[in-house]
Parts: C-alpha cells; structure tokens; sequence
C-alpha cells in the first residue's frame, strides 16, 4: 500500500477516536471510521492495521462489529482473497438509527417500570413513579425528535444526490 496519511488525515482520524471513546464506545472503533471516511480507495484489514499501528486481529473483530451496525461496510478489492472495507454511505444515518434503537430501549424500560411501580400500589415507589414519568416524557419526545429528524436528513440528502448528480 504505499500510503500513509496526511498530518490532517492522522488529526481527523484521531478526533473519531476521541470522539467515540468520550460517548464510552471502542476508541478503536473511532479510528477505524475516521481512518475509513479519510480514504478514496477501499482499506483491507492490513492497510487499516499498518495505518492505525495496530495488531490485524482487534481490528479484525472491531471492523466485524462496526459492520453489523451498518457503519462499514466490505467491498471488492484488488485482491480477491481479501476483504475490503470503505465507511457505509448511510455511516451517520446508520449510527443515528443506532442512538435512536437506544432512545426506545429507555422509553420501553421506563413504561414497564411505570406500569409495575404503579400496579403495586406501595407508597415506596412514589418517588420512582414521578423520576419514571419524566424519563418516559423526555424519551417519548426524543424519539419523535429522531424520527422527525430521520424524515428530515433523507430529504435534505436526497437534495445533496441530486445536486451532485446534476454536476456530474
């Protein structure tokens, strides 16, 4: 591979680290996406090692992971014994979608909980049944707040294709 990366790419590259590791998530996995949307050419998993400085095998379960959630993605390479990877296209839709996924799981906790604390009748949950109420209230309206957004981001993106299409 006879690349290495700009001053500007390795800053970029690693801010998505930073990035990643302060909403607790793998710093490694911030790496990999910030390093994967500074690159023209799909990335094997020798490249991303060489150009993170890092062991092939943490990369190659990180690379499997973000995959699954539909932040990378393999593609065919110049090598057909290899596996090649490039930053999904829908990367932040994807990872926005992910948020989203999470925002419900605390919506749907804070009902089940609601609903059991109340059913009980036990005077000793007064103070959980009021804390619950607000947390399902902020969840049901940042859930509609991403799906109003997800509506609005497609709309907005699809304006962005067809600009590019009509310089292209």
């Amino acid at each position: 591979m006879g690349r290495g990366l700009t001053p500007l790419q390795r800053d970029l590259v690693e801010e998505f680290g930073n990035i990643y590791e302060g909403y607790g998530l793998s710093r490694l996995k911030g790496l990999i996406v910030g390093l994967l949307l500074t690159q023209p050419e799909p990335l094997s998993l020798d490249d991303i090692a060489t150009l993170l400085n890092r062991s092939k095998g943490p990369i190659s379960s990180t690379i499997r992971e973000l995959a699954s959630i539909g932040l990378v993605r393999k593609v065919n390479g110049p090598e057909n014994r290899r596996d090649y990877y490039v930053a999904h296209p829908d990367l932040f839709l994807n990872n926005f979608k992910f948020n989203l996924a999470t925002v419900r799981k605390n919506r749907r906790t804070a009902e089940q909980f609601l609903r059991e604390m109340e059913a009980s009748g036990d005077p000793a949950h007064q103070a959980a049944i009021e804390r619950l109420r607000h947390m399902q209230a902020f969840y049901r309206l940042m859930e509609q707040f991403y799906e109003n957004f997800t509506k609005e981001w497609e709309r907005v993106r699809a304006q962005m294709e067809a600009a590019n299409a009509s310089v292209n």
